[in-house]
C-alpha cells in the first residue's frame, strides 16, 4: 500500500530549497505586479468599442489589426502578467501544501 510518510521522504536539499523557491516566487510576483501597474497606467482608455452593436458599424482595419500596434501589445502584456501572477500564486501555495514547516520564508511562521 501507499504510505504517506515514505512518499514525502525526499532528499534534504529538496526540502531545504523550498524557502528559497518561495522567496523567488514572491519577488517575481512583486515585479510582475509592478510591470502590470505601469502597463495599465500607460495604456490608453478603451473608448468607442461599445457602439458597434447599437450602430451596426463594421470593424475597421484598425480594430482588426489592434494587436499589432502598441496599444495591442500593452493589452497583451497586461494579460500575460495577470496570468503569470495567477500561476505563480498557485505555485506559492502548493509549496506550502507540500512542505508547510520548512520556515525561513519572507513571512516567519507563527509559533
Amino acid at each position: 500500500m501507499f504510505d504517506l510518510n515514505t512518499l514525502l521522504n525526499v532528499a534534504p536539499w529538496i526540502s531545504s530549497s523550498f524557502p528559497i523557491i518561495r522567496n523567488i516566487i514572491v519577488v517575481l510576483i512583486a515585479l510582475l505586479c509592478f510591470v502590470m501597474i505601469i502597463a495599465i497606467l500607460v495604456s490608453p482608455p478603451n473608448t468607442g468599442q461599445g457602439g458597434n452593436a447599437i450602430t451596426g458599424a463594421a470593424e475597421s482595419y484598425y480594430t482588426k489589426r489592434k494587436g499589432k500596434n502598441n496599444q495591442g501589445r500593452i493589452r497583451n502584456l497586461i494579460i500575460i502578467c495577470a496570468a503569470t501572477i495567477a500561476i505563480l500564486s498557485i505555485l506559492y501555495f502548493i509549496t506550502y501544501a507540500i512542505f508547510p514547516n520548512t520556515g525561513g520564508g519572507i513571512i516567519p511562521p507563527i509559533d
